[in-house]
């Protein structure tokens, strides 16, 4: 971090980024993430900056996903070892085995 001045502000950006997806309210959320905008939103280094633009222009969805409990995270891993088993798989005869494969595997 000390070498490399993109490294650091990317690991800065981040840091300060977990903070604010610590927020329990939507207006802690909506002012830490104002407060994040503000500080990186114009930074010297490129990426930072642009990581902010796309923040700007997502920032509602953002604070209310900060805001919800829920997650989609046990769908995601579904989809992953839905996709690991087509893969592993090279194709199958046909959609009925590939569909009991994915039974047996996922257990749904």
């Amino acid at each position: 971090l000390l070498e490399d001045f993109h490294t650091k502000h990317i690991y800065e950006a981040l840091n300060h980024m977990r903070y604010v997806l610590k927020a329990t309210t939507k207006g802690q959320a909506s002012r830490r993430l104002g407060d994040w905008l503000t500080r990186y939103q114009f930074h010297d280094c490129g990426v930072v900056a642009k990581i902010a633009k796309t923040v700007v222009l997502r920032k509602e969805a953002m604070i209310d996903t900060i805001q919800s409990h829920l997650s989609n995270g046990i769908m995601e891993g579904t989809n992953n070892k839905i996709k690991l088993i087509k893969r592993r798989g090279f194709g199958y005869r046909n959609d009925a085995h590939l569909f009991l494969r994915l039974q047996l595997e996922t257990g749904h």
